[in-house]
């Protein structure tokens, strides 16, 4: 879009200087547009990956303290048949 910009506007023979700092000007504002767009698209990525390491992260948790648990009753059993 861009390049096709500044061909139309450096095709023209009678352009002047304020048609000639149009094309960095457009140049500029495609370039923050699209820089937007990726940054927007990164954030929303990257809070979805953060919030599945959250839910991965709980269930870890709940697994650990699962086995833990077991090895209590395990440990409890064992004192048991041991006295």
């Amino acid at each position: 879009m861009s390049a096709i910009g500044a061909v139309l506007l450096q095709n023209n023979s009678t352009t002047g200087t304020s048609m000639a700092m149009m094309v960095p000007v457009v140049s500029a504002v495609i370039g923050g547009v699209m820089s937007y767009a990726v940054l927007r698209t990164t954030v929303s990525k990257m809070e979805r990956d953060v919030r599945d390491i959250r839910k991965d992260m709980g269930e870890m948790y709940a697994l650990l303290r699962d086995a833990l648990t077991k090895i209590a009753h395990v440990e409890g059993r064992l004192d048991r048949h041991s006295d």
